[in-house]
């Protein structure tokens, strides 16, 4: 659905921008919605977790940081009024974001120039150079 509006969401505050201007631009366009998306690093490269706790408690303490990331997001989508959904991945984010895009439908990305990862890219983060790359659905960053 083109009225579709892909936010990557990671927790951090670009990101929590980026889903306020997507609220508002849904609120523009008829049957308008947000589709948040969160994605996490494979469990594998949770090696020392998962040797300690397991595979299963692994992926069950992998959810429900998934969870509690999206959790303010959604609390921002309920109280907005617009319609919405949200999904977790597991693997590349830029290339979960991409195929989630494909996925839902989604007529733009409205994204986060930075993110909370680990290694800050020096103009935009890494993830965000990479979905603007791969993508083929415009791509809006929020500072």
């Amino acid at each position: 659905m083109p009225n579709t509006i892909l936010v990557p969401f990671d927790g951090s505050e670009s990101a929590m921008r980026a889903l306020h201007l997507a609220v508002e631009r849904a609120r523009d366009k008829p049957q308008g919605r947000v589709h948040l998306v969160t994605v996490h690093p494979p469990l594998r490269v949770y090696g020392e977790i998962q040797v300690y706790v397991g595979d299963k408690k692994a992926a069950e303490m992998a959810a429900q940081h998934n969870r509690e990331i999206l959790e303010p997001a959604e609390q921002v989508l309920r109280s907005s009024g617009v319609e919405f959904a949200s999904s977790t991945e597991e693997g590349d984010a830029a290339e979960k974001i991409v195929e989630c895009a494909k996925t839902v439908g989604a007529g733009e990305i409205v994204m986060g120039s930075r993110g909370l990862g680990r290694i800050a890219g020096l103009v935009m983060g890494s993830v965000t150079t990479k979905v603007v790359h791969l993508t083929q659905v415009p791509v809006t960053l929020v500072k």
